[in-house]
């Protein structure tokens, strides 16, 4: 595959996990909510704070879609190995790192609002859910620091190469 042609699927990939990720923020969470909070009256007042934590949660996301696109405009321009890069990818991983760390605490306070309150709104389900997506985050950022590892390598190789033509 071409890199215009691969640089125009990865801005692509983007774009779409944008579009998608706002209308699950901002169309399918809070008709979620509406419903539960109907079904639960003595849990409606944790709607709007649950909801409000979501957003919190994708802004994070939203900070890594922009670094992720920033890397594409430099392959697109033909630097795929450079220390900007390098940066882009640490900072992917700590937005990363971040959102688990929210959403750890976030499943911390609802279980303890809970319980204090005597609701039955953190299931089971809900915890594995969260878990999972604490895994998937931590893999990320996992992911993120090799990738800025290797790239910052490459970059610092390319520079050698320049210097000794």
């Amino acid at each position: 595959m071409q890199q215009k042609t691969l640089v125009s699927w990865l801005k692509a990939i983007v774009i779409l996990f944008a579009v998608l990720l706002a209308v699950l923020l901002f169309a399918v969470v809070p008709t979620i909510g509406w419903q539960a909070a109907a079904r639960t009256a003595r849990a409606a007042f944790l709607f709007w704070p649950c909801l409000i934590f979501i957003w919190v949660l994708g802004a994070p996301v939203y900070l890594m879609l922009i670094e992720a696109w920033k890397v594409c405009c430099r392959i697109d321009s033909g630097q795929p190995f450079c220390a900007e890069n390098a940066r882009s990818f640490i900072a992917i991983g700590q937005y990363s790192l971040l959102d688990c760390g929210l959403l750890f605490f976030g499943n911390v306070a609802l279980a303890i609002v809970s319980a204090v309150k005597d609701l039955d709104v953190y299931r089971a389900g809900f915890p594995i859910f969260s878990l999972l997506l604490i895994f998937i985050g931590l893999a990320v950022s996992v992911a993120a620091a090799t990738l800025s590892h290797l790239i910052y390598k490459a970059s610092d190789i390319n520079e050698e190469n320049q210097l000794t033509i």
